[in-house]
C-alpha cells in the first residue's frame, strides 16, 4: 500500500490541474439521446445513460448501476447533458455502487431517485450512504433479493472522498443474475489477471459491461484505468458474448478525445472477433 501512495499523489496533483481546467467551458460534441421514463420499461433493455450509469430492465425489475447525473462533487462539471434525471427516472429496485470515488458515488443522484431501492455496494461504503437500505459485500460475497443474485468480485482500482479516507471502503465489480441472465459489471478497473479467473470462475457472461475511458496519461491511468484494447481483452477473459463499453462520454477525466473509447473499443472488438456493442448516452439495447 504504501508503494502506491507516490503514484497516489501524482494522481491528486494531476487531479488539481483537471479541476483548474473544467473550469473553462467546454461541451463534448456526442450525440445525446432524451428520453422518456416510459422508455426505460417498455420490456427487457439496457440503457447507457453516461459515464459509468447504465440501467438494467428485466422483467419487472429494475437495477441500477453507478448513477451519476450531475457535476462531480457539485464541482467537475458535466461535458454532455444526461439523458433525463434522476426525479424523473422509474424507481429502481436495487443501485449497485461500484466504489465510493465520487463520480460512482453520487450522493446528489441518489437523493434525485424514487424511495425505496436497496443499495448493493463494497464494504465499507456504507459510511457514505446514511438514511438508504445498504448491504454491503466483500470480495466474493453474495446476496439474492426479489429474485436476483448478486456477487462482489475483485478490481483493481482504488477508494477515496475526502483527504482522510483512502481505501476506507471496497471497491468492486459485479455479477448480476436474474432470469437466466448473466451480466458482469466493471465498475473501475485496470486490467489485472483476476478477469480470466472470473471468467474461469463465473463465465460465461451473456453481456459485459466495461470501463474504457479516463486512460491518458498512460503513466498514470494504467494501474487503475483500462484503456480501450484492455477492455477488450477483459471482455475475452470474461468469456462474454456481448460487450459494452461504459465510463466515457460525460467529464473530462482523462487526457484522450471524448469520442476516441468508444471508437477505440469498437475498432479493437472487430479485430479480436469479440461480439460487442456502443451505446451513445440515451441509447438503447433491447434484450
Amino acid at each position: 500500500m504504501e508503494a502506491e501512495r507516490p503514484l497516489l499523489m501524482e494522481i491528486f496533483r494531476w487531479k488539481v490541474t483537471r479541476f483548474i481546467e473544467n473550469r473553462v467551458p467546454r461541451i463534448f460534441e456526442l450525440p445525446v439521446r432524451e428520453l422518456s421514463p416510459e422508455e426505460l420499461l417498455e420490456g427487457d433493455r439496457v440503457v447507457f445513460l453516461g459515464h459509468g450509469t447504465v440501467w438494467l430492465q428485466v422483467g419487472d425489475r429494475a437495477l441500477l448501476f453507478d448513477p451519476i447525473f450531475g457535476p462531480i462533487g457539485g464541482v467537475v462539471r458535466r461535458r454532455t447533458p444526461p439523458p433525463l434525471s434522476p426525479e424523473d427516472l422509474p424507481r429502481p429496485d436495487l443501485v449497485l455502487i461500484s466504489h465510493a470515488h465520487l463520480d460512482h458515488l453520487d450522493r446528489a443522484s441518489l437523493r434525485g431517485l424514487s424511495p425505496g431501492f436497496r443499495v448493493i455496494c463494497g464494504l465499507g461504503a456504507g459510511r457514505y450512504l446514511e438514511g438508504y437500505a445498504v448491504t454491503e459485500l466483500d470480495w466474493l460475497d453474495e446476496v439474492r433479493t426479489s429474485g436476483i443474485r448478486i456477487v462482489a468480485l475483485p478490481a483493481q482500482h482504488w477508494s477515496q472522498r475526502t483527504l482522510f479516507d483512502h481505501n476506507r471502503a471496497l471497491w468492486a465489480s459485479y455479477l448480476v443474475e436474474i432470469e437466466g441472465l448473466r451480466v458482469f459489471y466493471g465498475g473501475d478497473t485496470g486490467y489485472f489477471e483476476g478477469f480470466r479467473e472470473i471468467g474461469e470462475e463465473y463465465g460465461p457472461f451473456d453481456l459485459a459491461f466495461l470501463p474504457c475511458g479516463a486512460y491518458e496519461p498512460r503513466e498514470l491511468m494504467a494501474p487503475f484505468h483500462l484503456n480501450p484494447e484492455e477492455a477488450v481483452r477483459a471482455a475475452r477473459d470474461l468469456r462474454a458474448r456481448l460487450a459494452l463499453p461504459i465510463h466515457w462520454g460525460a467529464y473530462a477525466l482523462g487526457d484522450e478525445p471524448p469520442e476516441a473509447p468508444p471508437r477505440l473499443f469498437a475498432e479493437e472488438a472487430r479485430k479480436e472477433g469479440l461480439t460487442a456493442r456502443v451505446l451513445f448516452p440515451g441509447e438503447i439495447l433491447r434484450l
